[in-house]
């Protein structure tokens, strides 16, 4: 163990500087650059893993301390958000290195168009998919691992209405969202009932019981049934985008004049 603790920093850091010098701006992948793309997503969660696993492994076998599950916990949230911290620097740095390296290959390069590219799209979408994403393994778990919440049954309605009330801001968010570029909402809405139909799939073959031991379940499968009907009826009401209008910031659009995907669609044609 504590071989493998010491082997896997040495040989990510050495891996880092090989490839270093390979970044170009050429080689990309999601419109980042491939190297960048790499200590983004691959050596920074690898080292973040490792990390807490060191962290662990100290705590539980090397350091002399009685620690509560609590104290483990409270130890564990500082490093992570410390980590989470880092790592918004590291996806700074990975955004912006890919602007200069465009750049530096292309002084003509139109670097505002990339930074919409990921500013309308790429984070849009990856923040709502990904918060699908986590409520529902949150959900689905709860479905077959009870938790310890005991209230009276007339109470589940309420998280069933409170359910359906999300839905209804969810979808005012994921909307308010759209950049009208490209099939974003299209998307969205294929999401949406792909996670309700989850939901239902689940209660069909496993006939999760209505208690407040699945409250969870119960709560975000009418997030998503209300997600679902939202995506059918609002975009096409006349009123509900008058409030929509009213909910949007200050120069809301003004980024319509480019076009993300109008290069594709040429060479398509």
């Amino acid at each position: 163990m504590q071989a493998l603790l010491l082997l896997v920093p040495l040989l990510t850091g050495i891996f880092g500087m090989l490839i270093y010098r390979f970044q170009d701006g050429k080689k990309q992948l999601f419109k980042l650059d491939l190297v960048q793309f790499i200590y983004l997503f691959v050596m920074s969660p690898a080292l973040f893993v490792w990390l807490k696993t060191f962290l662990f492994y100290l705590l539980r076998n090397e350091l002399d301390l009685s620690l509560t599950i609590n104290d483990v916990f409270v130890i564990d949230t500082v490093y992570s958000i410390g980590g989470f911290y880092l790592f918004g620097a590291i996806s700074m740095h990975t955004l912006t290195k890919t602007f200069w390296l465009r750049r530096h290959h292309d002084p003509e390069f139109d670097i505002y168009h990339l930074s919409e590219y990921f500013h309308l799209w790429w984070t849009h979408l990856a923040m709502t998919t990904g918060v699908m994403a986590m409520i529902s393994f949150l959900s689905l778990n709860n479905a077959f691992f009870p938790i310890d919440i005991y209230m009276p049954k007339v109470y589940l309605f309420g998280v069933l209405l409170l359910g359906l009330i999300m839905g209804v801001v969810g979808f005012f968010a994921v909307w308010m969202a759209d950049s009208e570029q490209g099939n974003f909402m299209k998307l969205m809405k294929i999401e949406f009932a792909f996670f309700f139909l989850l939901h239902i799939i689940v209660y069909f073959v496993f006939n999760p019981e209505f208690n407040s031991q699945r409250s969870l379940y119960w709560l975000f499968m009418a997030t998503f049934f209300s997600l679902s009907v939202c995506s059918l009826f609002f975009e096409r009401h006349e009123k509900i985008n008058k409030i929509r209008q009213l909910m949007l910031h200050v120069g809301w659009g003004d980024n319509k004049g480019i076009k993300l995907f109008e290069q594709v669609k040429k060479k398509r044609k």
